[in-house]
């Protein structure tokens, strides 16, 4: 990937033939939180969506993957983003009954109507992501879950 964004590739590339899947898209597939993050610092973008328009942030929530949804929050994932369906992640976390996501979630809401509201509250919520986006890197099995029995990528 270092090598192609080098010579000149475009991290935020869409692939037409495949449901306008891009390289972040194939990342979050993978569970790669070191392809993911590689491609947000160069560019691609944390809210591009698909043609059924699922960004990052649906796909991971999709597939259970905790620490990227984390990840993708933490780098301004929108989290009211609805897809083609009308289902935004957190009504996708839901659906799935993944708790985790679903905290994640419900505090990135709080921390939003909180930061409209021009309070900065706690650290309790930065404590959270710090958490999870360690545990995250240093021992990701701990946040496995088994995948979804109807997956809908």
């Amino acid at each position: 990937m270092a090598d192609a964004l080098a010579h000149g590739a475009d991290p935020g590339w869409v692939n037409g033939a495949d449901d306008n899947r891009t390289p972040l898209l194939e990342a979050v597939a993978a569970n790669s939180l070191l392809a993911c993050e590689f491609l947000l610092q160069n560019g691609a973008s944390v809210n591009q969506s698909d043609n059924r328009g699922r960004g990052p942030l649906h796909h991971a929530t999709m597939l259970g993957h905790t620490g990227l949804a984390c990840l993708f929050l933490k780098r301004g994932a929108d989290v009211n983003a609805v897809d083609a369906e009308g289902k935004d992640p957190l009504s996708i976390a839901m659906d799935l009954a993944n708790a985790d996501i679903v905290t994640l979630l419900r505090l990135a809401k709080m921390r939003e109507l909180e930061v409209a509201q021009g309070q900065t509250g706690d650290d309790t919520y930065l404590d959270i992501f710090r958490d999870i986006s360690l545990m995250a890197s240093d021992h990701p099995e701990k946040l496995a879950r088994p995948p979804p029995k109807h997956p809908t990528l």
